[in-house]
């Protein structure tokens, strides 16, 4: 049997309008202060993803060049007819130091060869500074030439320094790179690495 129940009338009062408009209050103002933080939080998170993906890329290609590095003056021989290394600069470049050639016995064949203009085999390589470009070569003697090859877009990465430093008496080559993107407009990126080279 079902008894009813007496309900005091305070206790059926909901909210007044007071406490409606507060509440309604406080809710606009979490909502504006979440939209507010969206943006600026999507922006960083955006801002640290292009980051990522370009120290990425740069990474990488600072690792197969230091790898080629780590093979400069290699000689399946005694000895090897020729210069193994050489940092000078592109002609009428205002920046010194920015461009390295260089060579090793890729083939074994005991001597540093330059196989001619047009053929792919050859034991001398390169890597320059050019019009904010990180550029390779291969078949090379100096720095300069229009065969080289950018190693990034130039739409995506581009190097405001690229320098060389040769320290003979600890057989160290000393790298250093600075990059921008046009994706992060505020943002420098410096890179530096030391590699010990064996054979020189």
């Amino acid at each position: 049997m079902l008894v009813p129940h007496c309900m005091n009338k305070n206790d059926q009062l909901g909210f007044s309008l007071l406490e409606t408009l507060i509440a309604m209050g406080l809710s606009s103002f979490i909502c504006i202060a979440a939209i507010s933080v969206f943006p600026a939080l999507f922006k960083q998170t955006h801002h640290s993803y292009i980051q990522y993906q370009i120290d990425r890329e740069v990474r990488q290609v600072l690792i197969n060049m230091e790898k080629d590095f780590r093979r400069i003056g290699y000689c399946s021989r005694q000895f090897c007819d020729g210069t193994a290394i050489k940092i000078e600069a592109k002609f009428l470049s205002r920046l010194p130091n920015s461009c390295i050639v260089f060579a090793y016995d890729q083939d074994l064949s005991g001597a540093w060869r330059n196989g001619g203009a047009r053929s792919k085999e050859t034991d001398f390589f390169g890597y320059r500074l050019n019009n904010n470009k990180l550029e390779s070569n291969r078949n090379v003697m100096d720095c300069n030439g229009s065969r080289w090859q950018s190693l990034f877009d130039p739409q995506v990465i581009k190097v405001n320094k690229l320098s060389f430093t040769w320290h003979k008496e600890h057989s160290l080559l000393e790298v250093k790179l600075i990059v921008k993107t046009p994706l992060l407009p505020n943002k420098e990126l410096s890179y530096r690495t030391t590699v010990l080279l064996r054979n020189v």
